[in-house]
């Protein structure tokens, strides 16, 4: 959970990085600089399933659903059998999405059914990154499959920068085309049409009950920007929400700016959680707040020495309090910050914004068993901050 509201990020990639083409990592350190997810991998560049559950954890995610990808031309191949470590270590959290080429595999129906067996909740196609349409009737079998089994498939709907992409197969017009001959099945707009396509991928969303438009990639600030033409408040009620981790200042941060908008608290509930359980088969969130988050992730942290480390941190490095909840906390515009509370898997701060008080919880890049790893973490926290208020992007557009 995040300040109380069930969270699911419905677009996570979650790639070993030998995978990937060299483009790929110089998007996620440009777009992601502001968060330490390189810390969650190990020397041979696979994520360490520990680091990752609790980086997830601390920035309040209940479920993370992990991208496969078979693109060859762009970013390369990032098999589903990649995920497997972090679907074994938590299953409750992470939730893998398929993925098929029409240019690799064949029959595609056939694949689509041994990665839905693979526990798939959805199915991925990246025409941009592919090069085909989806339209293309090469794809047929996957549709049938999708909707015989009740899953969705999401579509990169938006542009692309990285080399090799064919930008104008991301047009949300040919969904369309697909729904008049598969009725009933469900379509996911990744990035809702990122570029050139917001007013197209709004007006499926809103006359099309099958439609919805995820919001991986866009700046949430700017979301009423982009969607000028709609009621924002109507339109939202089919927004789910979604990263594109790593590429993205912070999950929370993120989470935290949909929140921002004034959208009713109903809404915003379906846009963080709400719209995924009912688009997505087999997640579950909790359904309270915890009362205390300490009482589970306390680890070595007792009372009296949270208390020790806030009076510190407090005294002598409030300012590095405050550059941290800038730059990390989704804060920019924060005046004054202390911290408040400490467990093995974030740090918590109280900050001064707009004249209110607000909490922000940050996560450590790995669960901490033994005070002195306190000191490296904040450290590491604050270098990254100043690094990312010295002129680092701001919420991405990136592919």
């Amino acid at each position: 959970m995040l300040d109380g509201r069930p969270l699911i990020d419905a677009h996570v990639h979650a790639a070993r990085l030998p995978t990937l083409r060299p483009a790929w990592r110089r998007w996620a350190e440009e777009f992601g600089s502001s968060h330490p997810w390189q810390d969650l991998y190990d020397e041979d560049g696979a994520l360490v399933p520990e680091r990752v559950d609790a980086y997830f954890e601390g920035e309040g995610v209940d479920v993370a659903l992990l991208l496969c990808e078979y693109s060859p031309r762009t970013t390369g191949t990032q098999p589903i059998e990649d995920l497997r470590p972090l679907l074994e270590h938590n299953p409750r959290r992470f939730k893998p999405i398929a993925n098929v080429n029409p240019h690799l595999h064949y029959p595609v129906g056939a694949e689509v059914e041994r990665q839905l067996g693979l526990g798939a909740v959805a199915l991925k196609l990246h025409p941009v990154h592919g090069g085909f349409s989806v339209a293309d009737p090469e794809l047929y079998p996957a549709y049938q499959v999708c909707r015989d089994a009740g899953v969705p498939v999401v579509v990169h709907c938006g542009t692309s920068s990285f080399p090799g992409s064919v930008n104008r197969y991301a047009d949300p017009a040919a969904v369309d085309d697909v729904l008049r001959l598969f009725p009933g099945l469900t379509f996911v707009l990744a990035h809702g049409g990122r570029g050139w396509w917001y007013d197209a991928a709004a007006f499926l969303a809103l006359s099309r009950e099958e439609v919805w438009i995820e919001l991986s990639g866009l700046p949430p600030r700017r979301l009423p920007e982009y969607y000028a033409r709609h009621d924002l408040k109507r339109l939202a009620r089919k927004f789910v929400f979604g990263t594109d981790w790593p590429g993205v200042p912070g999950i929370a941060r993120n989470a935290r700016a949909i929140a921002a908008l004034g959208l009713d608290e109903e809404t915003l509930a379906l846009v963080l959680a709400g719209n995924a359980l009912q688009v997505y088969k087999g997640l579950t969130v909790p359904t309270q707040i915890r009362e205390d988050r300490r009482m589970t992730d306390a680890g070595p942290f007792t009372d009296d020495v949270v208390r020790q480390i806030a009076r510190h941190m407090n005294e002598d490095h409030a300012a590095d309090c405050l550059t941290i909840c800038r730059a990390l906390g989704g804060r920019p515009g924060a005046t004054a910050a202390r911290m408040t509370g400490l467990d093995a898997v974030g740090i918590e701060f109280a900050v001064a914004d707009g004249g209110v008080e607000h909490p922000v919880r940050i996560p450590f890049g790995e669960r901490l068993t033994e005070r002195p790893q306190v000191r490296r973490e904040v450290v590491r926290m604050t270098e990254r901050a100043r690094a990312a208020l010295g002129g680092g992007p701001d919420v991405p557009d990136g592919p």
